[in-house]
């Protein structure tokens, strides 16, 4: 009712006011509760759906984890069947590769086959006259030096006479330069200047293999420019007897191994020179040493 207030009600009983607002309030309450409810209800619902759906998008998460980790799997699966893949197809290719190079080479092979049935013949007998060979070319190199080209082949044609006399096999048409050098090295003097005939190949053979240092008789300094030419990347050094300080030269090429050219020598030798041309060396404490002059050095076997 619209006069059940609480002042008028006061205006007849301050204890009725009491009563009036109390009763005011719960229809007030009534009416919210009549809003109220419904809504609560329809939370209550609602929280129970979302914990329904909260539930179940757990339930797909952990489903869909599965699967990706099956995921993950099967493509690391997929990586290593595409490496091994690749691998395998790298490894034909290789041993295609190689089939078809060991094809070539013993298609090559079979077509050297001759060649080297007829070089191990070759050999073969080759092996069978080197006693021969060196004896003959040590021979050479001994005592053929000072000789013209006619008298050295007459010696030798007598050398190789008496050992196959007495039953040393020696190679026919014997020549000491193929025994005691190798072509691919006769080809590098006539290169630095050595002249390819006999003899010089022969004078370049002796000077390679003697045990003596070379005296070359050389009008026309073509053994002087072959020497220099060959040894000039070690350090040649070239000393005259007329020179002031030659035998400082000679001291420092002895001590340190380095190759010396003695050029323009007369008939006359300085004595000093010879322990150098005997080789006159001796040990002591340890030290290769020789005596040059007045004093003794040490002596580096390069030298």
């Amino acid at each position: 009712m619209p006069e059940f207030t609480a002042d008028s009600v006061g205006k007849v009983s301050r204890a009725a006011k009491g009563l009036c607002m109390w009763c005011r309030a719960m229809d007030v309450y009534a009416e919210v509760v009549k809003i109220v409810e419904p809504k609560k209800a329809k939370v209550a619902e609602a929280n129970l759906q979302f914990n329904e759906a909260n539930a179940a998008l757990e339930e797909k998460k952990a489903n869909l984890a599965k699967v990706q980790e099956k995921v993950a799997a099967l493509q690391a699966q997929l990586n290593a069947a595409l490496t091994e893949k690749k691998s395998l197809s790298d490894q034909a290719d290789l041993c295609e590769a190689r089939l078809s190079r060991a094809g070539k080479l013993t298609a090559a092979l079979g077509d050297e086959q001759v060649n080297w049935t007829e070089q191990s013949k070759v050999l073969a007998e080759q092996l069978e006259r080197l006693v021969g060979d060196i004896f003959v070319a040590a021979a050479c190199v001994a005592y053929v030096g000072p000789f013209t080209m006619s008298y050295r082949s007459k010696i030798v044609q007598d050398w190789v006479d008496k050992a196959k006399e007495v039953g040393v096999p020696v190679s026919e048409g014997f020549r000491f330069a193929d025994v005691l050098a190798k072509a691919v090295e006769i080809r590098s003097w006539n290169i630095a200047g050595l002249p390819s005939d006999e003899v010089s190949v022969g004078n370049g053979v002796l000077v390679k293999n003697t045990s003596r240092w070379p005296l070359m008789i050389d009008p026309q300094m073509q053994a002087n420019k072959w020497v220099k030419n060959m040894e000039d990347q070690n350090g040649l050094r070239l000393i005259k007897l007329t020179d002031g300080r030659y035998l400082q030269t000679l001291e420092n090429c002895v001590r340190n191994g380095n190759p010396l050219l003695l050029e323009d020598l007369g008939e006359e030798i300085d004595p000093a020179l010879e322990p150098i041309l005997m080789k006159q060396l001796f040990k002591q404490a340890g030290r290769l040493l020789i005596r040059l002059g007045e004093q003794d050095i040490d002596y580096d076997e390069n030298f």
